[in-house]
């Protein structure tokens, strides 16, 4: 069955979006500055535990593509990714939660032993 874009925006609300780690990190990201998909393996590498290669990371971009929380555009041979205002509003969200349900605990572990 086939909806159109506005029928479906009606429906599945933003606010609906659940998002894994990842998928924020890369909207976080982002929402900093745009960037091509080697720049954000990088900078996710950077940041995260595990390696991030770009069979991970593409098809979270597609995915995010595709839920039009970002877009790209080709500049000259790279694809640059930056956040739609959904996506914005998505990842602040998202972030937001994120922040609520870890505070506890990154008190805990991090700043108790800065102490």
């Amino acid at each position: 069955m086939l909806i159109d874009m506005y029928t479906y925006m009606s429906v599945y609300r933003y606010s609906d979006i659940d998002l894994g780690i990842l998928q924020m990190q890369v909207l976080w990201l982002l929402g900093r500055k745009s960037a091509h998909g080697y720049e954000l393996i990088k900078q996710l590498n950077a940041i995260k535990s595990t390696k991030v290669t770009a069979g991970v990371l593409y098809p979270v971009l597609a995915r995010l593509e595709k839920m039009r929380l970002i877009k790209s555009r080709v500049t000259g041979r790279k694809k640059v990714y930056h956040l739609t205002p959904a996506g914005r509003r998505v990842m602040t969200r998202s972030c937001t939660e994120f922040c609520r349900t870890f505070e506890g605990i990154f008190r805990q572990y991090v700043c108790e032993r800065c102490r």
